[in-house]
């Protein structure tokens, strides 16, 4: 068998399908550091079946997947395929070649396969076991697992030498065997307490059956007596219920006859009850009327008084308006005076206007002359501006183009430094564009980052989930567990309070009592129970109080002493036995001295008094110090000696274990036989613990029920967790994808904007042509202006002189224009003054129109108000007759309400006498109701007794009165007959309770107690043999263990002195009686030195031990394959030649795969291949020449 090849994609820094194969010899891989050498080492540990994450160098299993770079995705999953020429066969399986293959999803679920066929994780690692390839063998060895080997915890060595020496398989069987026994015992355990309850009821059930026999005979002959009394007792009842139906039905007559009168007065009371109805009625409504009328008159008295209030208020206006007309017309007389001064004023105006007229006509005649003047000047001024203006145009002209150019110019000039300013925004958005870019890139690894702990979280909320449900699994399995031993418990404590209910392990004299306690309460009452079910005794004392107690744990307390001579003659006339009876009343107890329980106290071996171990109710105190007070507890024989000796025997002493120091001296001891004892005292106490443990159980059920809950709640909200990181790990995976374009988006935003600028600058060049092209026109044009210039300086001198002269006359006209408006002012102040007078005028006269107006309209109202008063005056006397009216009116309904009360007053007295008749005749049909309720109970007693028999025989005996025949049960005398059945029941009743299946339930309880002694008999066989495996398994692991250890040892001394070229080594066993559990001692002599622990050795020196001791296991079971991961480090170039020497010389029987990078490892190599990270986090595998080694290293 040997290693061809191994295959990975997507594992660690290996996204590519990348493939190495293995040939034999040795195979090194090579390269620097932080290329992924030992990821191919990880990468065949993790195929073969490693759990820790810890182990293949990560935090997580999720480590072990591609995790992208700058410029590649992750990945979802990692696959390692190992392959393997099993045409030895040294793999247990029926193929040539064996292909493993290991698979991991981001999402935390794995796939295996064996030959390309699903699996399970524990299936690979059995198919490795005991072939030195194993998760925990020594075919993978790095620089830490050195350290391991030689590690101080000489456990930690343990796992290694047991692969090698091929025990795991036996250590791994003899741990499921153990398992197996002690799930074999737990069975034998349960069987043993079933055994104990079967055990303790078949005993009870035998005397059930006998008894149930006896019942059955007793019961036949009872029966045959019953039925025929029964038929006897039916015939007389029978005839009894005839006479009682002739009395009912002559009484029923009478009944009918009073029922008729009594009805004939409560018709008659009734039709006066109609008669008052009607009277109330009557009353009823002239009260009615009655408040009508009252709320009538109230009404007209409220309306009466607001019609005085209105008429007051009206003469008081009247009186007002009558006041303000009077002064109206004084207004008016005044009013009319004032509007005659102003007519005469009015005349004195317009005199003064017609003046100011013919003033302002002068004026304005001289202005009229000055402005021809001025027009004369203006003409020549205008002659001159003209020629002045045709100049200036031409200037203008030349002006206009030379702006033009400016503007041109200008614009030309705006345009490059546009352009200026367009290439520097350019420049600074291809910058920002740039730093958009780098931007994009960072938030796409920042997002590939949080993409990988979103991927981080998800996993761990995986392994939550699954977590909670291994959990969940676990405290179903806690809480079936509790219901199982909760359902057992109650199954023992059933059948212990069954055993206490029947009395079993008292006198069959109590149980007799007892029965009859529970059958009579007028028998019961005075009676307590017997002793031992009456105290609780702890279990430490539970034998010697019982043996103290002796029969008396049997008496029955009761009362007083006349309750035990009534059952002390009841057990005499039933002769149900003998028993002793404890009577409350007459019982004094015996306590012993306090000196004398102070001096007991200094024994050794002294517990204390009997009556003080016992818990009890207060009312038994005197019994229980009756009996036990003067009895001593002890320790042991021995203490129970030494004190009967020291209290002069006066005293009764019993043992914990049963012994007895009677008073006098004499002794009873000895071993008790099964069964002497009753048990009684342990049974009480087991059913009280066995209910508080019932009661733990079920409270332990609920809670981990409760726990089961809740811990489903907290796997439902981890679950939605899970869900939410799932979505939320496909939003950023989407998110990824946008910023992956953003990316590309703004490259291509890069390139147009390098190509902008290209374009700007041609632009610029040709506005800067241009500008120079204008600037020449521009100069061209000031030298035409300055000649133009020259006569428009000539014109605007004579211009300047016209100007002058007309601007003297235009100050005289001035003047002139001042006093025209000052003669215009002044008539139009006239004017002005007049208009305003006239309106002033017209408004007076507007003013006394109003107040005639107003005069009219108030002579008018006061008109109105004068005859509103007269109709409120006719209104007011038509009240007052109203009024009276009715007044008159109440007068008569209050005489109509009293005739009729006097008439309901009569009526009811009428009504009273009815009633009266009607009560004494409703008297005379209830003592007729009485008389017959009386027969009809004593017929329906007849009748109940008629149907209670023939009830009684069926429910008793199972038959149908109807079927029943008297000659078929004949009775020499009812009275005798009577006696006997008397006598049978009390015989039936002093069997006791009747387990009617009792006889069923011994035989079928028989036929389980054999079948369980016999399931019993196989677990012990069971156990037996598995105890024989295991000790099979620890012998062949002993020896085969002892065996390849010493040949080990052998092995390791020679290799060791061959590497070290000398010195000496040797293993041993830190305890030699244990040889499966010892921990391994390894020491080791180089060289010069002595023989000291490796602790002491130099870091080479330890090293090189190591690989010795590896290459010691290596002789004597040579693995397939091993892989070194720079174990050779830490050695000098003389040691590793050694090294590679040795490997060398074990290349026919193994393969060697070492990763390195000591150029002489590479130099002993058949086949090189180097590992390179061309692309940032990408691995690459090279097949190298030895010639390229040197350059790699």
């Amino acid at each position: 068998m040997y290693l061809k090849s191994l295959k990975m994609q997507g594992f660690k820094s290996f996204p590519d399908p990348t493939l190495i194969e293995f040939h034999e010899g040795i195979t090194a891989i090579v390269g620097p550091n932080g290329s992924g050498k030992s990821n191919i080492t990880d990468a065949i540990r993790w195929v073969l079946g490693e759990q820790s994450a810890k182990t293949l160098r990560g935090s997580r299993m999720e480590d072990v997947i591609f995790s992208g770079t700058e410029t590649r995705r992750q990945l979802g999953f990692a696959e390692v395929t190992i392959t393997f020429d099993n045409s030895d066969q040294n793999i247990p399986i029926e193929y040539e070649t064996v292909e493993v293959t290991r698979r991991y999803y981001r999402s935390g679920d794995s796939e295996y396969y064996i030959n390309k066929t699903a699996c399970r994780l524990k299936d690979i690692r059995e198919l490795f076991l005991d072939t030195g390839i194993g998760r925990d063998g020594y075919s993978i060895i790095g620089q830490g697992r050195i350290d391991q080997i030689l590690s101080d915890n000489s456990d930690d060595r343990r796992k290694v030498f047991d692969e090698a020496a091929g025990i795991v398989k036996y250590k791994l069987r003899k741990k499921e065997t153990e398992r197996k026994l002690e799930r074999t015992e737990q069975n034998l355990t349960r069987i043993n307490d079933i055994l104990a309850e079967l055990d303790l009821q078949i005993k009870p059930l035998a005397s059930q059956a006998k008894k149930l026999k006896k019942y059955h005979n007793l019961r036949g002959e009872m029966e045959a007596l019953d039925i025929g009394l029964i038929l006897h007792d039916v015939k007389l009842n029978t005839s009894d219920l005839e006479k009682v139906d002739t009395n009912y039905d002559e009484l029923f007559l009478d009944l009918e006859e009073a029922k008729k009168q009594a009805a004939t007065f409560k018709s008659q009371f009734h039709e006066y009850e109609n008669i008052l109805e009607e009277n109330d009625q009557r009353i009823d409504q002239l009260r009615l009327s009655q408040t009508e009328k009252q709320a009538t008159i109230a009404e007209l008295n409220e309306q009466y008084v607001v019609l005085k209030e209105r008429h007051r208020l009206l003469e008081l206006q009247n009186n007002k308006d009558k006041k303000q007309l009077d002064e109206l017309s004084g207004t008016i007389n005044f009013l009319d005076r004032d509007f005659h001064n102003k007519t005469e004023d009015n005349v004195k105006l317009e005199t003064e206007i017609l003046q100011l007229e013919a003033d302002f006509q002068s004026e304005t005649d001289k202005l009229t002359e000055l402005n021809a003047q001025i027009e004369a000047y203006n003409n020549t001024i205008l002659t001159l501006q003209n020629e002045l203006e045709a100049k200036h145009k031409i200037i203008s002209e030349r002006d206009k183009d030379k702006s033009q150019f400016e503007q041109e110019l200008h614009f030309v000039t705006e345009q490059i430094s546009d352009l200026d300013k367009q290439i520097s925004l350019s420049k600074k958005q291809h910058q920002k564009l740039i730093t958009q870019v780098e931007d994009s890139k960072k938030n796409l690894q920042l997002e590939q980052e949080k993409f990988q702990d979103s991927s981080t979280d998800l996993q761990a909320a995986r392994e939550k989930v699954e977590s909670i449900r291994n959990e969940l699994e676990k405290f179903d399995a806690e809480y079936r567990d509790v219901i199982t031993l909760l359902d057992s418990t109650k199954f023992r404590l059933a059948t212990l309070q069954e055993l206490e209910q029947n009395l079993e392990g008292f006198h069959q004299t109590v149980k007799n009592v007892m029965q009859q306690v529970e059958a009579d309460k007028e028998f019961a009452k005075g009676v307590h129970g017997p002793l031992g079910s009456l105290i609780r005794v702890p279990e430490k004392y539970e034998k010697s109080i019982e043996i103290a107690l002796g029969a008396a744990i049997n008496n029955i307390v009761v009362t007083t002493k006349e309750d035990a001579s009534k059952i002390i003659e009841w057990l005499k006339k039933t002769k149900s036995g003998r028993e002793t009876f404890l009577p409350l009343d007459s019982i004094r107890g015996r306590k012993m001295a306090v000196k004398d329980k102070e001096r007991l106290a200094k024994f050794d071996g002294y517990l204390g008094i009997a009556s003080e171990k016992v818990t009890f109710d207060p009312q038994y105190e005197y019994i229980i110090d009756r009996l036990l007070g003067l009895v001593i507890v002890a320790e042991d024989l021995d203490s129970a000696l030494l004190i009967s000796r020291e209290t002069n025997q006066r005293y009764r002493i019993v043992t914990l274990t049963g012994d007895v120091v009677q008073i006098g001296g004499s002794m009873t001891g000895g071993e008790f036989k099964k069964g002497s004892t009753s048990g009684l005292l342990k049974r009480n106490r087991q059913i009280e613990a066995l209910q508080a443990k019932v009661e733990l159980l079920e409270t332990e059920s609920q809670n981990k029920k409760e726990k089961i809950n809740r811990k489903n709640k907290s796997f439902m909200k981890s679950g939605q967790v899970q869900q939410d990181l799932e979505q939320k790990y496909l939003e950023q995976e989407k998110h990824i994808f946008f910023l992956e374009s953003q990316v590309e988006q703004f490259n291509n935003q890069l390139k147009a904007s390098e190509v902008e600028i290209t374009t700007t600058k041609s632009d610029q060049t040709k506005y800067k042509t241009r500008k120079n092209n204008i600037e020449i026109h521009l100069s061209d044009l000031d030298l035409t202006t300055t000649d133009t210039q020259t006569e428009i300086e000539t014109l605007e001198k004579n211009l300047r002189k016209q100007k002058e002269e007309k601007e003297k006359l235009d100050l005289k006209l001035v003047s002139q224009q001042e006093k025209v408006m000052s003669s215009n002012i002044s008539l139009r102040t006239k004017e002005e003054t007049l208009k305003n007078f006239l309106q002033t005028r017209e408004q007076a006269k507007k003013d006394i129109e109003d107040q005639k107006n107003r005069y009219n309209e108030l002579t008018k109202e006061i008109q109105a108000t004068d005859k509103t008063l007269i109709d409120l005056t006719a209104k007011e006397a038509s009240y007052q007759e109203e009024h009276q009216v009715l007044e008159k009116e109440m007068i008569l309904i209050k005489e109509n309400i009293d005739s009729m009360q006097k008439e309901r007053s009569s009526n009811e007295k009428e009504q009273r006498q009815l009633f009266v008749k009607s009560e004494q005749q409703a008297e005379l049909v209830s003592n007729i109701n009485l008389q017959l309720e009386r027969l009809k109970n004593r017929k329906e007693k007849l009748e109940e007794n008629i149907q209670f028999s023939k009830n009684y025989i069926w429910e008793n005996y199972e038959k149908t009165y109807v079927s029943l025949k008297p000659e078929d049960y004949p009775l020499a005398d009812i009275k005798e007959s009577r006696e006997k059945l008397k006598q049978l029941k009390k015989s039936i009743k002093n069997l006791g309770n009747i387990n009617p299946n009792a006889i069923d339930e011994f035989e079928e309880i028989s036929e389980r107690f054999d079948f369980v002694t016999m399931q019993k008999e196989d677990i012990e066989k069971s156990i037996n043999n598995l105890e024989d495996v295991i000790q099979e398994l620890e012998k062949a692991m002993a020896e085969q263990f002892k065996e390849n250890f010493a040949q080990i040892n052998i092995n390791f001394k020679e290799v060791f002195s061959a590497l070290f070229v000398g010195g000496e080594a040797e293993l041993s066993l830190e305890e030699t009686e244990d040889t499966l559990n010892s921990g391994i001692e390894i020491k080791a002599q180089p060289p010069g030195k002595r023989l000291q622990n490796l602790n002491l050795l130099s870091g080479g020196e330890r090293s090189l031990t190591a690989i010795a001791l590896l290459l010691a296991i290596f002789k004597l079971r040579p693995a397939p394959f091993c892989v070194l991961d720079e174990v050779e480090s830490s050695l000098d170039e003389t040691n590793i030649i050694r090294f590679t020497d040795y490997l060398n010389s074990y290349t026919q029987e193994s393969q060697f795969m070492l990763v390195t990078h000591r150029k002489g490892t590479m130099e002993a190599a058949d086949r090189l291949y180097g590992i390179t990270m061309k692309e940032r986090g990408v691995s690459k595998v090279l097949s190298l020449e030895l010639s390229d080694a040197e350059d790699v290293t």
